[in-house]
Formats: C-alpha cells, sequence, structure tokens
C-alpha cells in the first residue's frame, strides 16, 4: 500500500528515534537504535511472501468481482438510457428503482469486499507481523536496544520504558518550556 502522509504512530515513532538519538539530551544510559525492514522479511522470508501472495491473489480476486458488478451496472444504465423514450412513465420508474437497487448492492459488495481484504491481511500477516514483534522484543531485551523501529513502515516494534521521555515532553507541555 502507498501511503501519502505518515501515520501518527508513524510519526510518534519518528519522533522517538530523533529524541532517542539525539546527542542533546543526557539519557542515564545509552542504548542503541535497531531497525527492521519488514519489505525485506516478506522478499527473504518464505512463510511471509507465501502470506502475501495469497492475499494478493486474494484481493485481486475480489477485484475482479467488483469489475464484473461495475459492468453489469454500467450496461444496466446504459440500456436503461436508451430505453428511456420508450418506456412509460410506470415501467421508466420500475427500472429507475432496478438501477437503484443495483447500484446500492454494488456499493454494499464494495464495502463488504474491502472489509473482507482486511480481514484476510489480518488472517494471514497477522501471525508474521506477531512473530517478528516477538523476535524484535526478545532482541531488544536480549541486546540492550533502547526502540526497535520497521524502517518500511515507521512503526515501533520494541521500545524500552527507560527511554520513554513521554513524562519529559508532558512536563515541559504543562510549564510551557
Amino acid at each position: 500500500m502507498k501511503r501519502a502522509m505518515m501515520s501518527l504512530p508513524g510519526f510518534i515513532a519518528l519522533c522517538a528515534v530523533l529524541l532517542a538519538t539525539s546527542p542533546n539530551l543526557a539519557l542515564a544510559e545509552a542504548k542503541p537504535v535497531g531497525v527492521i525492514d519488514s519489505q525485506r522479511i516478506v522478499k527473504e522470508y518464505g512463510a511471509a511472501r507465501d502470506a502475501q501472495e495469497q492475499v494478493q491473489k486474494y484481493i485481486k480476486d475480489l477485484e475482479r468481482e467488483i469489475g464484473e458488478k461495475e459492468k453489469a451496472l454500467q450496461r444496466f444504465m446504459e440500456d436503461l438510457e436508451s430505453q428511456k423514450m420508450l418506456l412509460g412513465e410506470a415501467a421508466l420508474t420500475q427500472k429507475q428503482q432496478e438501477f437503484q437497487k443495483m447500484r446500492d448492492d454494488y456499493l454494499t459488495f464494495r464495502e463488504q469486499a474491502d472489509q473482507k481484504a482486511e480481514a484476510e491481511y489480518k488472517t494471514r500477516i497477522g501471525p508474521v507481523i506477531d512473530q517478528v514483534r516477538t523476535i524484535a522484543e526478545r532482541l531488544g531485551k536480549e541486546e540492550g536496544f533502547g526502540i526497535i523501529v520497521d524502517s518500511a513502515s515507521l512503526t515501533t516494534l520494541y521500545l524500552d520504558a527507560s527511554v520513554d521521555l513521554t513524562d519529559k515532553v508532558l512536563v515541559a507541555l504543562v510549564s510551557g518550556q
């Protein structure tokens, strides 16, 4: 998926990285920053690659169904337009109502397709993401990282509480500094 803007969690993670690595901050203990590239994991880890391919196939099938419904809707609208002058008022009203129902059904299908695609993604990719998070947390604790971020999505995978500056930022905000 392409993102035009950085998400709030991504922005917060980036700020945390910048604050944690800033030379002006006096931390009791310097902790390294770790980076994981989830795009590379999808390319190189078979289970992630397979899950991604299954999700893409599922979405492609949904898009095909959506396309078929769009074409049927378009054909119905064109037929309605071409018959408009030939139909009586009652028949025209009935055809317009049929078109409206067909359009509503199409919009409902699109919405459900989006929900199904999201659920499929969570079902297939979720376990891999959970594995990556578990490994990142273990590595963070075992190897003393302050923060581990996913460079592809700018999300925080692990954060050591000792590098969390939220309390200091809140104090500065409240005191107007």
